[in-house]
């Protein structure tokens, strides 16, 4: 087990994030209830390189037939990232959003990597929707789709706190995603 490792484990229990190791590899893992839907994060140490990446997945499972709208709904969404981006697996029809960062010396920082985990929880919980709904939609629907407009709804969108309300904590709204 690397020292990388370790610290990105202390970063979770710091956290106050239940995970577990992934046996013989620099890998832990962590569900988080977010939203639309439980998201599972898939946190990797590169020791020989000093990177932490995190990754992930979608729930949805993209059939062959649906490949083509579900890559072009995840370049769309990839254009307005400005961390991290979404995959498709094409062999397995899996989704998944990874971004990584690159720590100098192996001293990793506990604020980047929390930063990484609430944005993987975030933008998977942000997408699950409308996956769910373009992979549900029939032939028709989709011949006439606009993707670029489709992503523009807010409806599919969670609710964002209000920071003028008077119990808003802004320290609160940023954890609720991962606990």
């Amino acid at each position: 087990m690397s020292d990388l490792l370790t610290a990105l484990e202390d970063t979770f229990r710091q956290a106050g994030w239940q995970f577990r190791r992934v046996e013989k590899r620099e890998v832990i893992e962590a569900d988080f209830e977010a939203h639309h839907t439980r998201v599972r994060v898939h946190a990797q140490a590169f020791a020989e390189i000093g990177a932490v990446s995190i990754g992930a997945h979608l729930s949805n499972k993209v059939p062959q037939s649906r490949a083509g709208i579900v890559a072009e709904i995840l370049m769309r969404t990839n254009e307005e990232l400005t961390l991290g981006n979404f995959e498709l697996l094409w062999d397995s029809g899996a989704i998944l959003f990874r971004a990584t960062n690159v720590f100098g010396h192996n001293k990793l920082d506990p604020q980047i990597v929390a930063s990484l985990v609430h944005s993987a929880v975030a933008e998977v919980d942000r997408l699950t929707p409308f996956i769910a709904l373009a992979l549900s939609m029939s032939q028709e629907e989709l011949s006439v789709l606009n993707v670029k407009m489709f992503l523009m709804r807010e409806d599919l969108l969670p609710p964002v706190p209000d920071p003028d309300a008077p119990d808003y904590e802004a320290e609160a709204d940023v954890t609720k995603l991962c606990n």
